[in-house]
């Protein structure tokens, strides 16, 4: 039997303690030799001991969260790779691989499965039915979970209603898994669709979900202001916050992201004074990001 520490998680949110997660996985993945057209979640089967090998900088850097390599590990991005039919296989070889590094440490660690958007929208803004894209988030969420993630990640999502199905989906199946919310804004703090930070905290404690995140977006500062609103909207939710290494510049063709490890030092600390109880990071961070957080942090 699957041993998993999910009561504890919410545990140590409610004691007040501040969960630090990973930073980001594929850029890391493609730093060490994946190749950038390669489909990172089958890497799982493929070359397991790089993503173990990642998971473990992260953990020695100080992050007691971990997510899995399972972003785009859906039926419809996996079926762009042919690879449709291997979604069990590859969300159980992330989860497994996460344990295995989780072991190696001696802290508490958390494993969160981590789910992308499907990639293709719902009919009539897209091609697949309601009933197609209930199915894949099913598959999904039913493998990480039976595979024993502790927390489970919804992030990157960009149409808060594509959020809120998902989630619903995911409270029929996870009935005792933590979900974690997480989306990302456009430069003006608002989703792809024009909605409000407000309004999606508000909609998303509504429906549910165990912690309301922001995640990529432009970086540490945009994410610090968007917390704050959403704060401000749903004082007695739980909190996350992902910042991207900043937000891209363009140099001689290369896009490069500015945010020191030492500002995101400073920056774990703010996350922390406005409320957020889960602190990480995304697009380009590295474990010396989240060593410069944990030091903050301690």
């Amino acid at each position: 039997m699957v041993t998993t520490h999910n009561n504890l998680f919410l545990n140590d949110l409610k004691q007040g303690e501040t969960i630090l997660a990973d930073g980001a996985m594929g850029t890391l993945l493609h730093q060490r030799g994946a190749e950038i057209e390669a489909c990172f979640d089958a890497l799982n089967l493929s070359q397991p001991e790089l993503v173990e090998s990642t998971h473990r900088d992260y953990l020695q850097a100080g992050a007691n969260m971990i997510e899995t390599n399972t972003f785009g590990a859906n039926r419809f991005k996996l079926s762009e790779y042919g690879l449709g039919d291997m979604v069990k296989q590859i969300n159980t070889a992330a989860v497994e691989i996460a344990r295995r590094a989780a072991d190696s440490v001696s802290h508490t660690v958390y494993i969160a499965g981590s789910i992308g958007p499907l990639g293709t929208r719902l009919r009539p803004y897209g091609r697949i039915s309601q009933a197609d894209s209930q199915a894949a988030f099913a598959e999904q969420i039913g493998a990480l979970t039976k595979a024993g993630a502790d927390v489970l990640l919804f992030e990157t999502f960009t149409d808060h209603s594509e959020m809120l199905f998902a989630l619903e989906i995911a409270r029929n199946i996870a009935l005792d898994t933590p979900i974690i919310c997480s989306m990302t804004f456009a430069q003006d703090d608002r989703t792809l669709l024009g909605f409000t930070p407000a309004r999606v905290a508000h909609e998303l404690h509504r429906a549910g979900a165990d912690v309301i995140g922001v995640n990529c977006s432009t970086g540490p500062s945009q994410i610090s202001g968007i917390l704050q609103i959403m704060h401000k909207a749903v004082p007695d939710a739980y909190f996350a916050a992902m910042p991207n290494a900043g937000f891209p510049e363009f140099n001689r063709g290369l896009v490069m992201y500015p945010a020191s490890a030492d500002y995101f030092g400073d920056y774990a600390l703010t996350f922390k004074a406005i409320g957020a109880g889960v602190i990480g990071g995304c697009c380009f961070t590295t474990p010396d990001h989240i060593r410069a957080m944990r030091t903050a942090l301690d």
